[in-house]
């Protein structure tokens, strides 16, 4: 569970200072009226426009840097902030393509933008190279001083970052309500450290995922492959990674207290300990379905070059929460989720679920973010 926040609030006129625990004075937000006021405010807050100033300032900052040294690149913006789920508080992820690049010139490109970025003290800082949390792409890390933020780069496509990142951003973009539920979900998640930067922590695309499986079984959103059945195939790592973005519209007129309410409850009934999350499939799969088919690639030539694939996903997919790519069929973007992550996840999911069924929907809002005597909340910038 979340630490409850400690709060000493000074009234001037009408302004309230909020001060948290660790005495900073935070970004206070009390909730008032019904369940629809009280989310838009908390979205409000939240929330940056599509065409926000600060992000604009970090691509035109980024593209005069590379300049100096690359030409003839792409920069991509991709992540939260492309997919509209950006946050006052979220990195700007980036990822760059740079003609004739290849694995062996990769470390040699990352150190020279390093360079490139440790020159301009005024703009940049904390400049470094680290590995992702799965090792999976190694990035340039760095504060952005104007704007405030924290920037990923992305210098080249070890995978298929940008791919599986457009599907996403594919997926929010169909109804206004996706986006909703994807940055108070997203709040939600970060409040609790579910998500974050730390290792066994969820990755924030693999919540994502959550996100869009569960309107996948509200037949909100269509399931992974259909997006690839008429695209010309193009495999990376084994995976097809072209997708169409096909118009998709739905019937169903849940408004935002019912699909939150549904998320919760999906997942705290969930089996996470016998199926896998497949928005790929666009249903759950059994995690026993690698074993049988394990066994009837030993006994059948048909299937023997199946093994090996197999047995990469089934020592993959052994995870006490498996959430299997959009793309890539053999990742699991919850590999390195913790037990006590896990543990720590579905009792939240259970509690917030209960919360929705016995409290009124103006109460919801207040009891799921730890809102204060004053029924206020802490929006952390």
């Amino acid at each position: 569970m979340a630490a409850q926040n400690t709060y000493i609030s000074l009234v001037c006129g009408a302004a309230v200072l909020v001060f948290c625990s660790s005495g900073a004075v935070c970004a206070p937000l009390c909730l008032a009226g019904d369940f629809d006021s009280q989310l838009q405010h908390i979205l409000q807050e939240l929330m940056i426009p599509e065409q926000d100033p600060s992000v604009t300032r970090v691509l035109d900052d980024v593209r005069t840097t590379l300049d100096q040294r690359w030409q003839g690149y792409e920069l991509i913006v991709a992540g939260s902030v492309a997919a509209g789920l950006g946050t006052k508080a979220s990195d700007i992820d980036l990822a760059v393509r740079l003609p004739n690049n290849n694995a062996s010139t990769n470390l040699y490109v990352l150190q020279e933008t390093e360079k490139l970025f440790n020159k301009q003290p005024e703009l940049y800082s904390h400049v470094k190279i680290v590995d992702t949390i799965n090792k999976v792409a190694t990035i340039l890390q760095f504060n952005h001083i104007p704007s405030k933020r924290s920037v990923d780069i992305l210098m080249f496509d070890p995978g298929n970052y940008v791919a599986t990142r457009k599907v996403i951003e594919y997926y929010f973009k169909l109804d206004k309500r996706f986006q909703f539920l994807g940055v108070f979900l997203k709040y939600w998640f970060r409040i609790h450290k579910l998500t974050g930067r730390d290792r066994g922590s969820l990755p924030g695309y693999a919540m994502y995922l959550l996100i869009i499986f569960y309107l996948q079984q509200k037949n909100m959103v269509p399931p992974g492959y259909v997006l690839q059945v008429n695209a010309t195939p193009h495999f990376n790592n084994g995976s097809n990674v072209v997708s169409n973005e096909l118009p998709y519209s739905t019937t169903n007129t849940e408004n935002l207290h019912q699909l939150l309410g549904g998320f919760f409850k999906y997942y705290s009934e969930f089996n996470f300990d016998d199926y896998i999350v497949s928005p790929l499939a666009g249903r759950p799969i059994p995690k026993n379905l690698f074993t049988i088919m394990e066994k009837l690639s030993k006994k059948y030539t048909l299937f023997n070059k199946l093994t090996t694939m197999l047995l990469v996903m089934k020592k993959r997919f052994v995870t006490e929460v498996s959430v299997q790519d959009v793309l890539e069929y053999e990742h699991n973007a919850a590999y390195l989720t913790s037990h006590e992550l896990v543990t720590k996840l579905k009792y939240l999911m259970k509690s917030v679920a209960t919360k929705f069924e016995e409290l009124p929907s103006d109460k919801i809002l207040s009891a799921i973010l730890d809102a204060d005597e004053q029924n206020c909340i802490e929006i952390v910038d």
